[in-house]
């Protein structure tokens, strides 16, 4: 009977971690929705941010308005609720720049690592 309980109990902790939130390295379609009708007007530099455009940092980053940023983030933190990331090792880190009165972003080159 013991043995029934605690599998039982393990089928529905895993029942429930798997209905909420997002899956593994999910790129959510309400997050995709969000960074793409992100503010990207811009006066300087200053008024640009990179945010994620996917639960992990390794679906990349996108440029937009600093007052944008507050509605992604938002929207991210809703969609990758317990989402759970495994390729950390990527590098997707962006500089943002105004270009143009719009806002942009190019990836940062990694540093050489000496052995």
């Amino acid at each position: 009977m013991k043995k029934i309980l605690i599998v039982l109990a393990c089928a529905a902790a895993l029942g429930a971690c798997a209905s909420s939130g997002a899956g593994i390295n999910a790129t959510p379609a309400k997050l995709t929705k969000a960074v793409a009708a992100a503010d990207r007007t811009c006066q300087t530099d200053a008024d640009c941010v990179a945010v994620q455009k996917g639960c992990c940092p390794c679906a990349g980053f996108e440029a937009v308005n600093k007052t944008a940023a507050a509605k992604v983030q938002n929207v991210l933190e809703k969609a990758c609720a317990n989402a759970g990331c495994t390729r950390e090792a990527c590098y997707t880190r962006i500089t943002t720049a105004c270009v143009n009165n719009v806002c942009t972003g190019k990836l940062i080159a990694p540093k050489a690592v000496a052995f």
